[in-house]
Formats: structure tokens, C-alpha cells, sequence
């Protein structure tokens, strides 16, 4: 298959559709902790995150989830920046022939940073969330890049995240990649 020029990669779902497309980290959006004194667990708002000095720039809520991403750095990317991204989403191909099996190592699955691709309203439409100490990835919606989470389960993966963190990295986002 031969890999899609910037035109294609331009006219492509989510990136046809994405008036702005940011690179942001979070904190985990399923932590929770207990309170000392109550007992209590106290989840992931935005009360709460200010209580623990995290500082919040912007929460964003997502399609078809319950809760939102409480971001903590943010970074919009100009269309060159854009290009380079959907070059490492679009054109990052496994050879089938060279697929390792299924990782059969235990796994993380909290995510701490997302693409967030957003419409003219601002409104998060689409986003792919990483979570880099598990190597998995997820986006929304499913099959956004045909068979895109199906491939986060497979190590031949792991090169495309190393590939991800580095972008987000040289970005200027700090918080949540772990190095493997």
C-alpha cells in the first residue's frame, strides 16, 4: 500500500473535519483517592484536582464517555505540526507477515495524554487517547483509522507510540509519557 501524500492525508477523517487539533495531558480520569478522614473516594473533578495543586488549564468533554479530560498542558498544533501527525497515524503500517503476537504482558489502561480533534463549535468530535506505561491506545470513533485499536494490542505498536511520545515531546507536552 502505498502511503498517503499530505492532500490525502489532508481530506482524511478526523483531520478533514478538525477545525483545531491539540495535543493536551491529564491526569487519569478513572484515579481516585481516598480521603484520610472520611473514608471516602474522592474521583477525578475539577474541585478535587485543585485541592491536590494540579493545575487545570481546560476540561474538555468527550463524545460517548462519562466523564471529562481535566487538562493540564495543551498545545494547538499549526498545519505543519498537523501534517507530520497524520503522517505518523496514516502512514505507519505493520508488515502482517512480520506481526508479533498478541502482548501477553501486563497492561495498563489509563490513559494521561489524547489528540483532541475539534469542530467548528470547539467541540471535541473525535480523539485518540495513549496511555504509554501499558503502550495502548484507543480512538473515538472506533475504526476513525481502520483498525487502529485493534493494532494497540500488538507489540509491533509499541514503535508507534515511541513515535507519538517523541512528537508530543518535541511539542512541548511533558506530562504522561513514560519511557519504556
Amino acid at each position: 500500500m502505498e502511503k498517503k501524500t499530505v492532500k490525502e492525508r489532508r481530506v482524511t477523517f478526523p483531520f478533514s473535519e478538525s477545525k483545531k487539533v491539540l495535543l493536551v495531558s491529564f491526569p487519569d480520569p478513572n484515579m481516585s483517592v481516598q480521603n484520610s478522614e472520611t473514608g471516602e473516594d474522592l474521583k477525578v473533578d475539577s474541585l478535587n484536582l485543585i485541592r491536590w495543586n494540579i493545575k487545570l488549564i481546560k476540561s474538555f468533554k468527550l463524545p460517548e464517555k462519562n466523564y471529562k479530560y481535566y487538562a493540564t498542558e495543551i498545545v494547538e498544533l499549526d498545519q505543519n505540526q498537523i501534517d507530520s501527525l497524520s503522517h505518523i497515524l496514516l502512514n505507519y503500517k505493520f508488515k502482517k507477515n512480520k506481526l508479533s503476537k498478541l502482548r501477553l504482558t501486563p497492561t495498563s489502561s489509563y490513559p494521561k495524554n489524547a489528540i483532541l480533534f475539534l469542530n467548528s463549535n470547539n467541540k471535541v468530535f473525535s480523539y485518540i487517547e495513549f496511555c504509554s506505561e501499558g503502550y495502548q491506545f484507543s480512538q473515538m470513533p472506533d475504526e476513525t483509522i481502520p483498525y487502529f485499536n485493534v493494532f494497540s494490542y500488538y507489540r509491533e505498536s509499541w514503535k508507534m507510540i515511541d513515535l507519538i511520545r517523541d512528537f508530543f515531546k518535541s511539542n512541548g507536552i511533558k506530562e504522561g509519557f513514560e519511557e519504556r
